[in-house]
């Protein structure tokens, strides 16, 4: 068993990309930093806020994923990128719908908290503890409270959000990088394993590294910038747009300029 697996990026590309990483993060700060809201009765879940909120979530996804592959761990870095493309689903369907889909945000997660909680109580009384003990019984009171306070919940699915907004295209690499990175699918394990040949016999090798071709170490600054970018943007104009429009935008073409938008 050996930790083998990066392979040697493309240094100038890979130093460009890390390069243009480090000024859009600058500029989606900028956003946060510069968004003026007017607060009302919503408070935290006025649809201005909540963008912000997501474009925060994405800053913090975007500064682990980059720091991650200059530590060679390309594949956590992918899976954090998954989660950027799912903050900017959730951001264009909050552009779409507004006020409605926070609604919806606030009912999966009552949905997801009422499941949890009765998978556990059954969990519990399948291995015979007591159900009636105050840990079970503070689980029945939650049911309970979310179920008077949300008589009807829906589950958000990241495929119908997707729909919703103007980004579908983006979910096909969210889903990509799920079965890529995410999941324990036989595409991800596959990464740890390969074969060589030793004296005549091939034998199995199982690396803790996965292995990761360095199109794939590019490619994965890349989506996070995409991803990044579309967060940015996005929030910027859901706030009314702000003083680092002009940033977001000279980045853009950057971006472009580079011959990065064509994909891997």
């Amino acid at each position: 068993m050996e930790a083998r697996g990066v392979e040697a990026a493309p240094d100038i590309e890979l130093t460009k990309a890390i390069e243009h990483a480090e000024k859009l993060l600058s500029a989606a700060i900028d956003v946060v930093g510069a968004a003026k809201v007017d607060l009302d009765q919503t408070w935290a879940r006025n649809p201005k806020v909540v963008a912000l909120t997501i474009l925060c979530r994405s800053i913090s996804n975007f500064r682990a994923s980059v720091r991650l592959v200059q530590q060679e761990q390309v594949l956590e870095a992918r899976a954090l990128v998954r989660l950027m493309y799912e903050n900017l689903l959730w951001l264009a369907a909050l552009r779409e719908r507004g006020a409605a889909f926070v609604q919806g945000m606030i009912e999966d997660e009552a949905f997801n908290r009422k499941a949890l909680a009765e998978r556990t109580l059954r969990v519990t009384a399948k291995h015979g503890a007591d159900t009636t003990a105050p840990g079970a019984m503070k689980l029945r009171s939650i049911i309970k409270e979310l179920s008077q306070q949300f008589p009807k919940t829906k589950k958000l699915e990241a495929g119908k959000t997707a729909a919703e907004g103007v980004v579908e295209t983006t979910y096909v690499e969210y889903g990509r990088l799920s079965l890529d990175a995410v999941h324990c699918s036989v595409t991800a394990l596959g990464r740890h394993v390969s074969s060589e040949q030793i004296d005549g016999t091939i034998e199995l090798v199982l690396s803790v590294v996965p292995r990761t071709p360095p199109r794939e170490v590019l490619s994965t600054v890349l989506h996070a910038c995409r991803a990044l970018m579309g967060a940015a943007v996005t929030a910027n104009e859901l706030v009314g747009f702000t003083t680092a429009t002009g940033a977001l935008a000279a980045l853009m073409s950057e971006f472009e300029s580079h011959g990065w938008q064509k994909g891997d």
